[in-house]
């Protein structure tokens, strides 16, 4: 497969699912709509760890490189090791709460439980970053892996979350389907959601008109990118690394489902979710491909297929 075919077939089929959804959102919801659906709850619940849990590895591998590279002085690692520490940090945090609050079970009596489980969970992610890390010998790596959670940050926070701060669609689970307010289209901001939210308290908040884009899709597609670019940091997986993309993007599809499924999002919200990550994404990989990493031939069998 030539470099960077496989990213333009996965982004196709999501702009095919934004078109689907700017026509068909409310029906596609309606005719899957179970909120308390187990298997949607728990994908919500831990659907994202490929996605968030990745800076984890990028943290590890970032420590093992600055760690036994002697070119760095110690101001420039300690400002690697603070960035480790957010990696490793970060994840925890964003996976911990989503577990069992509203996005997950729902159960505030545990919700400390999920800062548990993550941590069991994403510290070894790290450690496994660590030991791959040793093993690289691409002299660019910190830089490549600075550049990815850069790619991240943009996909998570200036694009899903100033969307989401801009435009206040309302979920389907509860706002829509319960008619404290009417259907929106992806296209269309709730202006005045403020004062929905203050004409039932205590039953509609914030959160409750989050739904484009798809936070959770964003993340998942993270993953999937990820585990596109793994073979980079270990060149013994280069020949696996279209397979690792279509089984991660399925898994990123499995997570845009659920969301769906559970009332939390329409179609359209996970496909504008995870086209961004591919934007971001694109953008990273031509810096990493076509500039830091100077593989020139896309016919190359150890050119990174990106």
């Amino acid at each position: 497969m030539k470099r960077r075919l496989h990213l333009y077939l996965a982004g196709g089929i999501l702009l095919i699912a934004l078109i689907f959804g700017s026509f068909f959102d409310l029906q596609f919801n309606q005719a899957l709509f179970s909120k308390n659906n187990f298997f949607g709850l728990t994908v919500s619940s831990f659907g994202m760890i490929p996605g968030y849990g990745c800076l984890a590895f990028l943290g590890g591998v970032l420590f093992s490189i600055t760690y036994k590279d002697e070119r760095f002085k110690i101001w420039a690692k300690i400002i690697f090791d603070v960035m480790v520490v957010a990696l490793i940090g970060l994840p925890i945090y964003f996976l911990g709460r989503d577990v069992f609050n509203v996005n997950g079970f729902n159960n505030e009596k545990l919700y400390w439980l999920g800062f548990v489980i993550m941590t069991v969970i994403v510290i070894p992610l790290g450690i496994w970053g660590f030991f791959v890390g040793k093993k690289n010998e691409e002299p660019m790596m910190w830089l490549i892996i600075i550049i990815l959670a850069v790619a991240i940050f943009m996909a998570l926070v200036p694009g899903t979350s100033l969307f989401k701060a801009i435009m206040h669609r309302p979920r389907y689970r509860v706002a829509v389907y319960e008619g404290y307010v009417s259907f929106h289209n992806w296209w269309e901001p709730c202006k005045d959601y403020k004062d929905i939210i203050n004409g039932f308290p205590g039953i509609l908040t914030k959160e409750e008109f989050k739904s484009f884009p798809s936070g959770h899709s964003t993340a998942a597609m993270i993953g999937t990118i990820f585990f596109s670019f793994l073979p980079v940091i270990n060149k013994r997986l280069m020949k696996h690394q279209v397979l690792f993309f279509w089984l991660a993007f399925g898994w990123a599809l499995v997570v845009m489902f659920s969301r769906i499924l559970v009332g939390a999002h329409y179609l359209s919200d996970t496909a504008v979710g995870a086209l961004l990550t591919i934007i971001f994404f694109y953008i990273a990989n031509e810096i990493i491909v076509r500039k830091l990493l100077k593989k020139e031939e896309p016919s190359s069998d150890t050119a990174p297929q990106m």
